[in-house]
């Protein structure tokens, strides 16, 4: 009995001596950490993901946070702006909101790119070809930061553009000159305007925004004019210009322009707009200075895409077209006449000399012809029938 005994725990000391052996053969990592390193709180079993991949997803996010190319929609909402951009760190800015009535439009774009939210609402200024779509995208999509300038406008427009502000429970942040709304290291995004805090054109009150990815850039103007231009005291130069004010020709000065020097330019503006946008001027200027020009009246919903090294765009630019010349009336040049092959009529008798032999009371019977140089050594011009001088 005793030897059974002996035998049945010998037998169980080598089974755990060969498990123990066998366990400490295998140098396959653990699949998972330690308790003490696991996440504190535990996520939902179905949002779970493998500890390797978490990993791996968490060290791509946190050295690069780039996982896209960087696309700018300019998008045709007619005498307006509204511009979509899909940022390359996989979020979603929208600069202005058009007319109202264009929000349908905005949020069908949006959403034919799988969109159905926006990290970044940048409203440029209050006037209704900007923000007169806002409020019904607003209401209808989820909004993370939102970014205005402080300035007020007393339109119904305005006051809904307010209401839905409050409604949907966000914060107003001040857009103005120095404020970064992105930084990374190839990702940037900046309000470089308005720079003061009171201006005589509700216009130079627009927030301009510099986004800067990799070794490209874009600058986009809202409605500025020359007074907002000539105080940005930010470095303004940018690859692709969003001109300033649909064209006008307040906008986009000389000296602005050589600042910015952009290689493309794009214009927002409506079709056979009653405000002459874009400028002849304006036009002048970027084609004197080889940028490419854009316009969406012309050329529908325009979009470029950049990796951070080479921007492409959807569409070729607009040829230029110099603005017809206005016809200049010469001067009507009077030649001196020749007096001796001018003739003129004389009375029998008084001392007028006349262009026709029957003028007042004189007989053209008795009237006789001289040369005009004759005439004039004796005789006064007639101040009724106006003869040569």
């Amino acid at each position: 009995m005793k030897i059974k005994i002996f035998l049945v725990v010998l037998a169980l000391f080598l089974a755990f001596a060969l498990a123990a052996c066998s366990a400490g053969g295998d140098n396959t990592a653990p699949t998972s950490l330690p308790p003490s390193e696991e996440t504190a709180t535990p996520l939902p079993e179905s949002d779970l993901v493998p500890k390797a991949e978490e990993e791996s997803a968490g060290l791509v996010a946190e050295f690069t946070d780039i996982i896209s190319d960087l696309a700018v929609h300019f998008l045709d909402v007619g005498q307006g702006d509204s511009i979509f951009i899909q940022l390359p760190n996989g979020q979603i800015m929208l600069i202005d909101g058009g007319n109202s009535g264009d929000e349908g439009k905005i949020i069908s774009y949006m959403d034919s790119n799988s969109v159905t939210s926006i990290d970044y609402l940048v409203v440029t200024h209050p006037h209704a070809d900007h923000i007169g779509g806002l409020p019904s995208i607003i209401n209808s999509m989820d909004i993370g930061e939102l970014y205005m300038p402080r300035i007020s406008h007393n339109t119904q427009t305005f006051e809904r553009l307010l209401t839905a502000i409050e409604n949907n429970g966000l914060e107003i942040n001040t857009a103005k000159a120095g404020e970064s709304v992105i930084y990374l290291p190839d990702l940037q995004v900046d309000i470089v305007a308005p720079v003061k805090d009171s201006y005589n054109e509700l216009n130079d009150f627009s927030a301009i925004i510099k986004i800067v990815y990799g070794n490209t850039s874009f600058l986009f103007m809202g409605d500025a004019e020359a007074a907002a231009e000539g105080q940005i005291a930010a470095d303004v130069s940018a690859d692709v210009l969003k001109v300033g004010h649909h064209g006008s020709s307040a906008s986009t000065t000389q000296d602005f322009l050589n600042k910015v020097a952009p290689t493309y330019a794009v214009i927002s503006v409506g079709s056979g707009n009653t405000y002459g946008h874009p400028a002849d001027q304006t036009l002048s200027r970027l084609n004197d200075a080889n940028v490419k020009v854009y316009r969406t009246d012309l050329q529908g919903t325009i979009v470029f895409t950049s990796d951070g090294n080479k921007i492409t765009v959807n569409t070729d630019p607009t040829p230029y077209q110099a603005p017809p010349q206005v016809p200049t009336t010469s001067p009507t040049v009077t030649s001196e006449p020749d007096n001796d092959s001018v003739m003129v009529w004389l009375s029998a008798t008084g001392s007028k000399y006349h262009s026709k032999n029957n003028c007042g009371n004189m007989n053209p019977d008795k009237a006789r012809q001289v040369t005009l140089e004759e005439a004039k050594r004796s005789y006064e011009p007639c101040k009724k029938c106006n003869p040569p001088k």
